[in-house]
């Protein structure tokens, strides 16, 4: 028996991206940019893969603006005018080999550790083992922290990039609000599905209106978690499609 693997080779357009191939590079996490700055390797690194044919590639994760999103400053970021610029280099070389690429903006939330003098934080101020660490995010701090998103995603766009996925898994902070595990909280963003699912959906919004309506947002969605490959968000699929 032969099975027709030529859909693989076809291009997929979605909004105003076209990925000329249905092959895509997951995102690795590297610590390769001292300081938050792409230099000319990193450009190097990803004009390689694009080289090897990949249709799509989603970058490593690339912190937010804030201090508390990341605990190594060697995880690359979208805020600043070097880092900017280097993203403009990686960007121009992907596209040279005529694929495409989306940037994953991240922010580990309690799994980040406290050093560094900068305390993590996060939906309950525990972890996913369940342990205390750092502090609970409050309320009328969110928006702040959905525009890190937005920001981080405006400045993808304006440096080339062709999308961006927002790391909503693994047990990171957007995570964090969906797993009950380490979300306690007891306000509009606990609880129930529809609370704890708030937070990531505003930061989805917050994104869209950042990049406008054609920029195509990829959502990193997971069950299990760094911390626990056995982790369920939902108990059922009833449970688990109210969630999406």
């Amino acid at each position: 028996m032969t099975t027709d693997a030529s859909g693989l080779f076809t291009p997929l357009t979605l909004r105003n991206l076209t990925v000329p191939n249905r092959f895509a590079m997951a995102p690795m996490t590297r610590q390769a940019s001292p300081g938050g700055i792409p230099g000319p390797d990193v450009a190097e690194y990803y004009a390689r893969r694009a080289a090897g044919g990949v249709g799509l590639i989603i970058t490593e994760g690339v912190r937010l603006g804030d201090l508390s999103a990341a605990g190594s400053l060697d995880i690359p970021t979208l805020v600043g005018a070097e880092a900017l610029d280097g993203w403009r280099k990686v960007t121009s070389a992907v596209h040279r080999h005529g694929a495409t690429i989306a940037a994953q903006l991240w922010h580990q939330g309690a799994e980040r550790g406290d050093r560094d003098g900068v305390a993590p934080v996060s939906p309950s101020g525990v972890n996913g083992k369940g342990e205390s660490i750092g502090r609970a995010l409050a309320a009328d701090e969110l928006p702040a922290v959905a525009q890190w998103f937005a920001e981080a995603a405006r400045n993808a766009k304006e440096v080339g990039f062709d999308a961006v996925e927002l790391h909503g898994a693994h047990g990171y902070l957007l995570d964090q609000f969906l797993w009950t595990r380490t979300n306690l909280r007891t306000d509009e963003y606990g609880g129930s599905v529809e609370n704890r699912t708030r937070f990531p959906a505003e930061v989805v919004t917050a994104v869209r209106a950042a990049v406008g309506p054609d920029f195509p947002i990829i959502y990193r969605f997971s069950q299990w978690k760094g911390t626990d490959y056995a982790a369920t968000l939902a108990g059922d699929p009833v449970e688990l499609q109210e969630l999406l």
